[in-house]
């Protein structure tokens, strides 16, 4: 191959991706926050490990049922809108777990609303991508994406636990709200304005379904997908513990 590879310097060159970089960063550090947060107060007003391991649960819970139903909202509407609203509404949701009057079950099915949220902003943020960057440049973002999403879930951890000691449960969760705010402003400022994409002119009902058939019919496809499956059972589980 002769052509060069993209490096880091000429992705971030890039502005509209350093803006959906920045919304990234903070919405996953906003999640993690979220997710940390929530449980953490669902503890320690009822001293409950069932009901804090629901609230912190339900993050992943949202993907599975909401993630098919409300990723799809990426290709109806403008991805840049998703994104604004999805941000918006968790900033607009998350003070909520604040109240001091709210019980235990009520805080862990708000986390689990807030967190259906997530599907859609991740899947207009990857629909975006290709439009923002171009070749070996899109791969290269990929890379960085993914290694920034680690790191950000490893000191979530960190920066969440500190947060409640230095500002309370309750200021931790404004500041996690915050997050949401400052990633929307970023996508309304640095990403320029696209018309929804266009509706396919095949039928559109039951579009995961033909998705499941695709990827499944072909072998090769089908054991990426059952290895990718399997490596993140063992990556999770050791989560649980």
């Amino acid at each position: 191959m002769t052509e060069r590879a993209a490096t880091y310097a000429e992705v971030f060159a890039v502005r509209e991706y350093r803006h959906l970089f920045g919304a990234y960063l903070l919405s996953l550090a906003g999640d993690q926050l979220t997710a940390v947060t929530v449980a953490y107060l669902v503890f320690s007003e009822t001293g409950s490990a069932a009901l804090a391991a629901a609230a912190y649960a339900s993050s992943y819970l949202a993907w599975l049922t909401g993630g098919p139903l409300l990723s799809g909202l990426a290709d109806r509407f403008p991805r840049r809108s998703v994104m604004i609203a999805c941000d918006l509404g968790r900033a607009a949701l998350i003070p909520l777990a604040a109240l001091p009057a709210l019980p235990a079950p009520a805080l862990v099915v708000l986390l689990f609303v807030v967190n259906l949220m997530r599907p859609p902003f991740v899947a207009a943020r990857a629909a975006l991508m290709p439009e923002v960057l171009d070749g070996d440049r899109y791969a290269v973002a990929n890379g960085v994406d993914n290694i920034c999403a680690q790191v950000v879930q490893v000191v979530g951890f960190a920066v969440g636990g500190s947060l409640v000691a230095l500002l309370s449960l309750r200021g931790a969760l404004l500041v996690d709200a915050g997050t949401f705010l400052v990633s929307a402003v970023l996508v309304g400022v640095g990403v320029r304005s696209r018309p929804a994409p266009r509706p396919p002119s095949g039928p559109t009902g039951q579009g995961w379904a033909v998705g499941l058939r695709v990827v499944f019919a072909d072998s090769r496809l089908r054991s990426y997908v059952l290895v990718l499956w399997m490596a993140s059972a063992f990556t999770y589980a050791a989560e649980g513990f």
